[in-house]
């Protein structure tokens, strides 16, 4: 009987121990989360509820230009609750739309993507300069 409860409790630890709690980071699009790849096994992972997960993103984003990559990083507590927080888009997605480029040089040394004044510099850093976070705890 004692070996019965000793493996039933070795199984219920390594189950246990399958879900990580801690932070995700990732660049979520504004208004385009979804439960699937590569978004949803990640947080699957950490047991957290994913179509709410994704609802609650979606909602935060709504006033923000639908398809802008967001660094979001998620805090995941032990009792499977979280906290969101996303902030400013990265200054290369600034310079690859000032630039009218989708993505960059394959070759950087030997090919040229695109061309940006530095007037869109100057509008590159006026964005990036106010650093907002928006943060919620669920």
């Amino acid at each position: 009987m004692s070996k019965y409860n000793a493996s039933k409790l070795r199984q219920m630890k390594q189950g246990v121990e399958k879900i990580q709690h801690g932070k995700l980071r990732t660049n979520i699009p504004a208004g385009m989360a979804t439960p699937g790849p590569p978004l949803g096994p990640m947080l699957g992972c950490r047991g957290i509820n994913i179509t709410a997960f994704c609802k609650d993103f979606n909602e935060k984003t709504k006033d923000i230009k639908e398809g802008i990559p967001l660094p979001t990083r998620v805090h995941v507590n032990p009792d499977r609750s979280y906290q969101i927080s996303i902030t400013k888009p990265p200054s290369m997605y600034y310079l690859k739309q000032a630039a009218g480029i989708q993505k960059g040089a394959m070759n950087p040394l030997k090919e040229t993507a695109g061309m940006v004044t530095l007037k869109h510099v100057r509008n590159c850093v006026d964005k990036q300069t106010p650093t907002r976070t928006w943060s919620s705890e669920i």
